[in-house]
Order: C-alpha cells, then sequence, then structure tokens
C-alpha cells in the first residue's frame, strides 16, 4: 500500500512538473510567433519603401532564395535589386500567413499580392512563398526563401 501511495504522489509531481514546464514555454512560443510575424511584415512592407537596411536586418549572411524561373538569388542580389530604378513596388499585401516553429527553426508562409512597375511595365503578380528562419542568439534571421507563382 505504501508503494501505490509513493507511486501516485510520484506520479502527481511530474504530472504537475510537465504541466508547468509546458505552460512556461508557452510565453517563449507566442513571443516567437509574434516576432516572425513582424519580421515577415518587414521584410515585405520594405519593398515598397526600398528599405534596404530593414531587408538587411531580417535577412541571414548565407541568405539564398528561389524564385520563379530557377533563380537563385543570394542576400547581396536582393539588396541591391531594391534599388533599382528600374523596379519598383507600388503595394505589396499578404494573406494566408502560417507561422510554424521548431526550436530554433521556424517557417514562415503565406500568398503575396503584388503590384509596381519592371522594365517591361506594369505588373501584378500572386506569390505562394516559404521563408526559413534561424533562431541564433535570441535573434530571428531569415536563412532561405521560396517563391512559386500562383494564380489570383
Amino acid at each position: 500500500m505504501k508503494k501505490l501511495a509513493s507511486l501516485a504522489a510520484l506520479f502527481v509531481f511530474l504530472a504537475g512538473s510537465a504541466a508547468f514546464a509546458q505552460s512556461a514555454s508557452m510565453p517563449s512560443l507566442a513571443g516567437d510567433l509574434l516576432a516572425l510575424e513582424k519580421l515577415n511584415a518587414t521584410w515585405l512592407n520594405a519593398y515598397t519603401t526600398r528599405d534596404v537596411a530593414a531587408v538587411d536586418s531580417v535577412l541571414a549572411d548565407e541568405f539564398e532564395a528561389i524564385y520563379p524561373g530557377e533563380q537563385v538569388r543570394k542576400k547581396a542580389d536582393i539588396l541591391k535589386g531594391m534599388t533599382n530604378p528600374a523596379n519598383s513596388i507600388t503595394s505589396i499585401r499578404w494573406d494566408n500567413l502560417k507561422i510554424l516553429v521548431f526550436g530554433d527553426v521556424a517557417l514562415v508562409r503565406g500568398i503575396t499580392h503584388v503590384a509596381g512597375t519592371n522594365p517591361q511595365g506594369p505588373f501584378t503578380s500572386a506569390n505562394d512563398y516559404a521563408d526559413v528562419y534561424v533562431k541564433r542568439a535570441g535573434t530571428w534571421r531569415a536563412v532561405s526563401a521560396h517563391v512559386v507563382r500562383v494564380q489570383e
């Protein structure tokens, strides 16, 4: 009987400890989700204002992206493209945002609706994107992106 009571007490203690550990990590997850949502908005909104510094702060130095047409672009390519006067993004919005966090790695996915001009003239496009972020020393940075055109 004593063994049964001891086991029951141990179970209650462990169950309580697990619940405490889970609830203690909840604010961390909420903070990560909020930080990633803000980084997503900073990155996308920066295209309309040509805010190179904002995008530079979001992208890791080793960042690479795959765009439609199998174009692979590095961070330097992205930043340089933002200052090209032949290209202009006049509006950008996004929807269907999904953020998944796996420890120090996160996936941010959504659909952008973009309007602007390029050397061929005015354009609009809808793109499904998946951005991979890594958290280092408490700071999230995008390390990879994959963009696919979709029908509006």
